[in-house]
């Protein structure tokens, strides 16, 4: 059998040296990440925080007592690794309670593992040196990946391991001079397990399957090929049931089938466009994807360089040794560097012929780059003199860059947030039940009926604690409420009127409001209209509705109008609702002068200019609507476009109210964000009043008094509505 690596028979002739390296790094990685996970800042908690934390909740119901069959919790149809996540992080859950930091353990350990299981490949059939190299490039990884390693997702970051244990057993297996069955057995059950996990997955197992047919050649078709599909089936059996069961709502992938999101439209979309190419956008947001971070595009391109330039390098020392050597025949070598270029030539070609864009897809091409720029830095340290310099510029640089990279992404004045933060949002269940087990076709308003009535109302409510209940209660008056009848189909509502959980009657009419602009955009008469039906129903409902109504319109409406020509000619509404329309009036403002210039300094001039223009009496709802926008483009979890302490270089006869329209909005958020953190230890709350001076923060406090005030009150008792309806 040909290696075909001078490394891997010098690494035979080590037994100590190598378990200590791999100690060491795995000691760096866990170490790394767990100061990672201490230091974080609250608005880089995680890359997808809603999706990690629906995880977290099917951990929890484990811990609990489960309330569905287990596979009813799964996330999507298509990616049923979110239950072997959940089961996983439970047992973090037990040991050290249900937090974001025991959440993020089971992603952890599952890299810890793939990090194991490439470093043994690696060290077998590539050399202990470049195991070493792949090991550091892991532990010093960009800060993507660095995410990534610690979001328990149950999707593509968690694929590696799969791909690194496939990896291990394809060359073991093809290693063997005896016929076992062991290895081609194991090899199949996790290529099955693998793929049902997730599906890109997929990519691996296409990349394993042409290796093997190309290294075997006329020796391919024996009992190993029987094994690996014996092994396939029993691995990929779960997908098999549950997708019978659901009539194969596993296919359909974001709303349409998986092969319908593959077609020559992409190709020639990024041969007209070569920074919509499948490698540039890869490279493009190899470190950092938020598209508002300053330093984002330089970062990338510094991480580009440092991996491409030993790549490059050792391709032309290559080329030149080939062009030396006599041609001929010549027998196929066992080569993790081969394997490794067909699997990045599968990769880039299911990018690039598809609309799978996102970063989150290149996840599990990062450890097959890593062994690619391991290997060509061995390569070049053998071919030059000055090796030793070689080494140690590369690996500092590896180093430097990281610590560089990531700092920005820690708090030392907010430590320990995940370590106290809940780990789980009971209010995701909802919404994630209708979309993984509504059938395509069927009465979408009378399924969400009978779903909220069993199991919500009836099995998940009574069994949660009063935080929970509330958030809960919440996520089922958004769905009742998007699916409410408008214009006054009197019997239709009262069906979904008995459903609102008792003191949440408010909420529900606030979110009717919201669906009525949703569904007319840009036609503020027209959802005004749909509401109007109300009035006779009950006063208060109604104002709730206008709010709702008044409130969303400026975030879904086409930025069409200036913000003076709205203000010149107002639309005509009731005093009792001046409020809430010239807030949302501030709010359009916002948006249409900061999005069209992201400069606070012309946002100042041009408040300074307008505002004394409007009635003294509208003045201060309109602030507050600019407020409400800034906050908008600063939200605490994710990118500060606004820093909070950047509202007190406002003028001070417009800052009570900028602050007022920043506390309101973050009330607004703790009301309706499905996230369960709450209250001033929360890190909505510290992410959004960080900086501020006391004066300030007690502006926000008024702001977020005078929201919540709004959902206050005593509820009329004749819309308190039965557990079922008749």
């Amino acid at each position: 059998m040909m290696l075909g690596s001078s490394d891997t028979q010098a690494a035979r002739g080590r037994v100590t040296s190598p378990n200590f390296s791999l100690g060491g790094f795995l000691l760096l990685f866990v170490a790394s990440r767990l100061l990672y996970l201490v230091l974080i800042d609250p608005s880089h908690l995680s890359p997808q925080l809603y999706d990690e934390l629906y995880i977290g909740t099917i951990a929890q119901e484990l811990v609990t007592g489960l309330t569905m069959p287990f596979a009813e919790y799964r996330a999507t149809n298509y990616m049923l690794g979110t239950l072997v996540m959940g089961g996983l992080a439970s047992g973090f859950f037990l040991l050290f309670g249900p937090t974001v930091f025991a959440l993020k353990l089971a992603s952890l350990s599952v890299f810890t593992l793939a990090l194991v299981l490439w470093y043994w490949t690696l060290q077998r059939y590539a050399g202990e040196r470049v195991a070493m190299y792949f090991a550091l490039l892991f532990c010093c990884s960009p800060p993507l990946l660095t995410a990534y390693s610690v979001a328990t997702l149950g999707g593509h970051a968690e694929s590696i391991l799969f791909s690194a244990l496939t990896v291990f057993l394809l060359f073991r297996m093809l290693a063997e001079e005896e016929g076992s069955w062991a290895s081609p057995a194991l090899l199949g059950l996790t290529a099955g397990f693998g793929l049902w996990f997730t599906y890109i997955y997929g990519l691996t197992l296409l990349a394993t399957l042409g290796f093997w047919f190309w290294y075997e050649k006329r020796r391919f078709w024996t009992d190993r090929v029987l094994w690996v599909a014996l092994g396939f089936l029993v691995g990929f059996a779960p997908w098999i049931i549950i997708n019978t069961l659901t009539h194969f709502a596993g296919l359909v992938v974001q709303g349409a089938t998986v092969w319908e999101h593959f077609g020559l439209a992409h190709l020639w979309e990024g041969l007209a466009h070569p920074r919509k190419l499948a490698p540039y956008e890869f490279f493009a947001d190899i470190a950092s994807d938020d598209p508002h971070d300053l330093p984002r595009r330089a970062v990338n391109l510094l991480y580009s360089l440092l991996y491409l330039s030993p790549i490059l390098t050792a391709g032309v020392l290559h080329l030149k040794a080939g062009r030396s050597n006599p041609t001929g025949p010549r027998a196929p070598r066992l080569t993790l560097v081969r394997f490794s270029i067909l699997y990045v030539i599968v990769f880039t070609l299911a990018v690039q012929f598809s609309d799978f864009r996102a970063t989150r897809y290149h996840m599990a091409a990062y450890p097959f780059l890593f062994f690619l720029v391991a290997h060509s830095l061995a390569r070049c340290q053998d071919a030059f003199p000055n090796a030793k310099k070689i080494q140690i510029s590369f690996l500092a640089s590896v180093v430097v860059l990281g610590l560089g990279t990531h700092m920005p992404l820690l708090s030392l004045d907010q430590p320990g947030v995940a370590l106290s933060v809940k780990g789980y949002a009971y209010a995701f269940v909802p919404s994630t039940y209708r979309r993984t087990h509504a059938q395509a076709g069927s009465n979408k308003r009378d399924f969400i009926l009978e779903m909220v009535q069993r199991p919500f109302l009836s099995d998940f409510l009574p069994k949660l604690s009063s935080d929970d209940q509330r958030d809960f209660s919440l996520a089922l008056v958004g769905l009742l409420a998007a699916e409410a009848p408008l214009s006054g189909e009197a019997q239709d509502i009262a069906r979904i009127e008995r459903l609102v959980p008792p003191g949440f009657e408010r909420d529900f009419y606030y979110q009717m409001g919201v669906t009525a602009m949703y569904r007319h955009p840009n036609e503020l008469p027209q959802a005004v209209a749909d509401v109007e039906f109300l009035r006779h129903r009950s006063a208060a409902a109604h104002h709730m509705a206008l709010f709702g109504t008044y409130r969303s319109w400026p975030l879904v409406a086409a930025l069409n109008s200036s913000p003076e020509s709205l203000a010149n000619s107002p639309a005509p509404v009731a005093p009792e609702l001046q409020p809430h329309y010239w807030r949302a009036l501030g709010l359009l403002a916002g948006r249409y002068w900061y999005e069209k210039d992201q400069s606070l300094s012309r946002l100042n001039a041009r408040l300074q200019a307008f505002v004394p223009r409007l009635d003294p009496a509208v003045q201060r709802s309109f602030l507050q609507g600019i407020g409400q926008a800034l906050f908008t483009f600063a939200y605490p979890l994710g990118t500060h476009w606004v820093p909070p302490a950047e509202l007190e270089r406002f003028s001070l006869t417009h800052q009570v109210g900028l602050l007022e329209g920043w506390g309101m909005a973050l009330g607004e958020d703790e009301l309706f964000s499905p996230l369960p953190w709450k209250g001033h230890d929360s890190p909505f709350w510290m992410g959004g009043t960080k900086g501020l001076s006391a004066r300030s923060l007690v502006s926000i406090q008024q702001g977020k008094a005078q929201f919540e005030a709004l959902f206050e009150g005593p509820a009329s008792s004749a819309l308190k509505p039965p557990r079922h309806v008749p």
